[in-house]
């Protein structure tokens, strides 16, 4: 499980992971796998993407 993401490696790690977790039923602890998966994706973006 990913519980950090600091570099554009770590972010495409979770992206593949995510994309897996979706592919498919999920456990309740997939589930609980993908919200860290997008709450960290997303702090990750804000910090990284933005064009500010």
């Amino acid at each position: 499980m990913i519980y950090e993401i600091v570099t554009e490696e770590d972010y495409q790690e979770a992206l593949k992971r995510f994309i897996e977790i979706c592919g498919g039923p999920r456990t309740d602890e997939e589930v609980k796998e993908l919200y860290l998966l997008m709450e960290l994706m997303e702090k990750y973006e804000r910090n990284n993407c933005s064009t500010n």
